[in-house]
């Protein structure tokens, strides 16, 4: 081969060296250099896993990012108050099961669809095909992505998994088998305590994100076909029954004073030999400073009901704020591709968050140190059959779940739960259509 062709050759490879590099880092991270965003974060895991290399995106940027932190209910309180005065907030965390309707509807939601598609301003290493398709749907609104997913979250039960070896139980696949398991374990004794066969939440609305599996596993829904409430079908008393006898039977005492925080240490004092509630609460379970059962814990996907396994999927996401100017907007946009890019979000995985991304998740490095296997079987399997809306499809979601957690209560109680269902049905139809 000639000098003359060798030349030629390198230079076209090199040429085709630099068209890759060139689609592989397309993103100018300085064209927002200057600007100063505002995001309001919510006390959270992955805000936790974030927010000391947010310096690192800065430096990188030449944005300035201002994360304002606050406890849940406080966040939420501040995020409304906020966006409802238009106040100078580009940014945020949501639930898009409890918010997105009315956001959307607000005009608080930047549609991120267009951002995504563009290569000058998302790396197309980024991935958006990576993320689960079930909550990112759950982050979509009228066919528009209106969030990206920084974690999913579905429901497991947990169960003690020294004591199901020990009296070769067998663990529940069914309703039926969790009904017969919790009823084996009611009263047994076990080091010196008596134990309940299962915990439950049961605080009226608190406990609709849990009951919600039932709801569907059963074959019931919020709504019905014509948009109308379902909570008084067959399928949806037969939930609210099955869940209420449950926890009064089997659970433990002052069973409609439970949230998660009651429900969780019961479990963790070893006082239970199951609980049902989101896998995210893994961490607590696991934890050998804060919990008796650290090490001994089984984990699995809901009991198949009359409709099979139909757990819900939850999700935070960061979206951006349609109120927002489009220049802070597009920083916003750089700032959120940037924290849901790969890296970030294994790091979020590895910190004991459920992420979002297939890859983290499938991961050497995650699963060369996963502890709990099938924990993380079992969050996977929900995240691929599980229901995405998992709050009524309404604007008022607060005022609807009210309305259910008065009939988990009654069922709860041992009350008329066909009646209680009806009038939660008229109720909830009255509220839709105010």
């Amino acid at each position: 081969m000639s000098k003359k062709m060798i030349f030629l050759l390198i230079g076209a490879l090199l040429c085709v060296g630099m068209v890759s590099a060139a689609v592989a880092g397309s993103v100018d991270w300085k064209q927002c250099q200057g600007t100063e965003i505002r995001f309001l974060m919510n006390k959270h895991p992955f805000t936790t896993s974030i927010e000391p290399k947010v310096a690192e995106f800065e430096k990188m940027t030449g944005i300035k990012v201002n994360l304002e932190v606050f406890p849940e209910d406080q966040f939420r309180n501040k995020r409304m108050i906020e966006l409802n005065a238009g106040g100078s907030v580009d940014g945020y965390m949501i639930m898009p099961g409890q918010a997105k309707l009315h956001y959307w509807k607000a005009g608080w939601l930047k549609p991120l669809d267009d951002y995504i598609a563009d290569p000058a301003l998302t790396e197309a290493d980024w991935d958006v095909k990576d993320f689960f398709a079930g909550p990112m749907k759950g982050s979509s609104m009228d066919g528009k992505q209106i969030g990206i997913v920084i974690n999913a979250e579905a429901s497991l039960l947990s169960y003690r998994k020294d004591l199901f070896e020990r009296f070769k139980v067998k663990v529940p696949d069914t309703m039926q088998e969790l009904e017969e398991a919790a009823k084996f374990f009611t009263g047994k004794e076990v080091d010196g305590k008596k134990m309940v066969g299962v915990t439950l939440r049961g605080k009226g609305a608190a406990a609709t994100s849990q009951w919600v599996d039932f709801l569907y596993s059963f074959g019931g829904s919020w709504t019905d076909a014509q948009g109308k409430s379902n909570l008084a079908s067959p399928e949806s008393i037969a939930a609210f029954k099955f869940y209420g006898d449950l926890l009064r039977n089997y659970g433990p005492q002052g069973g409609t004073m439970l949230h998660w925080s009651e429900s969780t240490s019961i479990f963790m004092e070893g006082k239970a030999a199951m609980i049902f509630d989101a896998n995210v609460f893994k961490s607590l379970y696991e934890n050998p400073k804060e919990s008796k059962v650290a090490g001994k814990v089984g984990y699995t996907t809901i009991p198949a009901g009359p409709a099979g396994k139909v757990p819900h999927v939850s999700n935070w996401s960061l979206a951006i704020s349609g109120t927002s100017t489009p220049e802070r907007q597009k920083a916003a946009w750089l700032f959120v591709q940037w924290a849901t890019n790969k890296e970030n979000v294994l790091g979020a995985l590895m910190a004991g968050v459920p992420a979002g991304r297939a890859s983290a998740w499938n991961s050497p490095d995650y699963k060369s140190k996963d502890a709990t296997p099938d924990w993380t079987a079992g969050s996977l399997k929900s995240f691929e059959i599980g229901q995405p809306q998992w709050n009524p499809p309404v604007l008022n979601v607060p005022e609807i779940r009210d309305i259910t957690g008065l009939v988990i209560v009654d069922a709860i109680e041992g009350k008329d739960v066909a009646a209680s269902a009806k009038k939660a049905a008229e109720q909830m139809n009255k509220k839709m259509e105010m």
